[in-house]
C-alpha cells in the first residue's frame, strides 16, 4: 500500500523547491492525487496475501499519510497560503483509510492537530454542564475538577500522556456515560459509589483523580474497601484507559488499599507490643518468678490465681508468648530444676548488685 504513495510523497516532498508561480498547481496536483490514491490503496489492500503482513501495511501506510499531512500543514502556514483544498483531500483520504481500516489501526499513535481540534471542541462544550449536573448529585467536586484537569493535560502540547488516537472513542464515550450518570433521575441512589464504579470501568487512571480517591480512602476507608471488595465484579472496558502506560485505576486502588491494610495491622502490632513487659525468662522460668513474688509478698494479692490472671495479660516469655493462668499456676517440680538453678542465678546476681550498690548492708 505504501508504495502507491510514492506520487503524493514526491509532491510533498519537493514543494519547498517550486517556485512561488507553480505553487497552485503543485497543491491542485496533490488534491488530486489524493482522490487518485484511494482506489490504489484498496487494490494494493486486496492483493496482500496474510492477514499479519496486511495489518502492518495498513499501519505503515497510515503512518507516511500522517507524515506527509504534517509537511503540507507546516508547509501551508509557513507560506502562508490559505487555499485549504490539498490538505482537506489529504484529510479526506486519512478519514475514509482510517474509517475503512479502523481496527489496523495503532490506537497509540498520535493524534494528529486536525483531530485533536476537532475532539477538543466536542468534549470542551459538554463537559462545563456536565462537572454542573454531576456536582449537583453531590459527586465530590475535586473527583469533577481532576476529570477536568486531566482533560486539560491531554490537549496541552508535551505533557505526558501524549493524546492518541485511542483518545477519540475514550473521550466520546467516556462523556457519553457520563452524561448518562447526570441524567439518571432515579432516587436514593449511591451516586458518589456509581461515580466511582464507572471511572474504574472506563479505567480513569490519571494520578490526580487517584490521589484524589486516596484522599477519600483516609477518611472513609470502609465504604471504599466496600466498594473494592470483588474487584472481578467491575466490567472495565477491554483496551480503554485515559493512560495506556499505566496500571489500571482497578489496581492502583487494590495494590493501595492492600499496602494501608498491611501498614495498618502492623501498627496494630507495633502497639500491642507495647502493651506488654517482654521477659528473657522462658515459661517455666517465669512460672517458677511469678510462685516466689507471691511467696515472698511482692504483689499485692496472696492469692496465686489472682497474680496469675494479671500476668497472663502482661508479661510475655522470652518466645513472645502469654502464658495462660492455668498454665502459671501449674507446677512440676521434677521438670523444673533447670528453672530453679536459672533464678537462683538470678537472685544471686540481683544480691550482688545490691550489695555493691550498698556496700554497707548487713549480710
Amino acid at each position: 500500500m505504501i508504495v502507491s504513495l510514492y506520487q503524493l510523497t514526491l509532491m510533498i516532498e519537493t514543494l519547498y523547491r517550486v517556485d512561488q508561480m507553480e505553487i497552485p498547481s503543485r497543491l491542485y496536483s496533490i488534491s488530486v492525487a489524493c482522490s487518485d490514491n484511494f482506489p490504489l490503496a484498496l487494490q494494493a489492500h486486496r492483493e496482500a496475501s496474510k492477514v499479519d503482513s496486511t495489518s502492518n501495511t495498513v499501519r505503515l501506510y497510515h503512518l507516511q499519510l500522517l507524515r506527509l499531512h504534517q509537511k503540507l500543514m507546516a508547509f501551508c502556514t509557513e507560506k502562508g497560503i490559505e487555499d485549504r483544498s490539498a490538505l482537506n483531500a489529504l484529510e479526506e483520504l486519512l478519514e475514509r483509510v482510517e474509517f475503512l481500516f479502523k481496527n489496523d489501526i495503532d490506537p497509540a499513535t498520535t493524534l494528529p492537530g486536525h483531530y485533536k481540534d476537532k475532539i477538543s471542541t466536542y468534549v470542551y462544550s459538554r463537559l462545563p454542564a456536565l462537572v454542573e449536573q454531576l456536582a449537583k448529585k453531590n459527586i465530590p467536586l475535586v473527583y469533577l475538577h481532576e476529570i477536568h484537569s486531566a482533560i486539560d493535560s491531554l490537549f496541552e502540547e508535551g505533557k505526558i500522556p501524549y493524546i492518541q488516537y485511542r483518545h477519540q472513542d475514550y473521550l466520546i464515550q467516556l462523556l457519553d456515560a457520563l452524561r448518562q450518570l447526570a441524567k439518571d433521575n432515579r432516587q436514593r441512589k449511591n451516586w458518589h459509589c456509581r461515580f466511582l464504579i464507572l471511572m474504574i470501568n472506563f479505567n480513569f487512571n490519571h494520578m490526580g483523580f487517584f490521589n484524589r480517591w486516596k484522599e477519600f480512602y483516609q477518611t472513609d476507608p470502609i465504604f471504599m474497601e466496600d466498594l473494592l471488595r470483588f474487584p472481578k465484579h467491575f466490567s472495565c472496558i477491554r483496551g480503554f484507559a485515559y493512560d495506556s502506560n499505566r496500571s489500571s485505576l482497578l489496581k492502583l486502588m487494590c495494590e493501595y488499599m492492600q499496602t494501608e491494610l498491611s501498614q495498618s495491622q502492623q501498627t496494630s502490632l507495633e502497639k500491642d507490643d507495647e502493651q506488654f513487659i517482654h521477659s528473657n525468662f522462658n515459661g517455666k522460668e517465669l512460672k517458677l518468678w511469678l510462685h516466689l513474688c507471691v511467696k515472698a509478698n511482692i504483689t499485692r494479692s496472696s492469692e496465686k490465681k489472682e497474680v496469675a490472671a494479671e500476668f497472663s495479660k502482661l508479661i510475655k516469655t522470652k518466645e513472645g508468648i502469654l502464658l495462660t493462668p492455668h498454665t502459671l499456676t501449674k507446677m512440676d517440680k521434677s521438670v523444673e530444676y533447670a528453672a530453679a538453678v536459672r533464678i537462683l542465678r538470678t537472685l544471686n546476681n540481683m544480691q550482688a548488685e545490691l550489695r555493691e550498690l550498698f556496700p554497707d548492708l548487713k549480710r
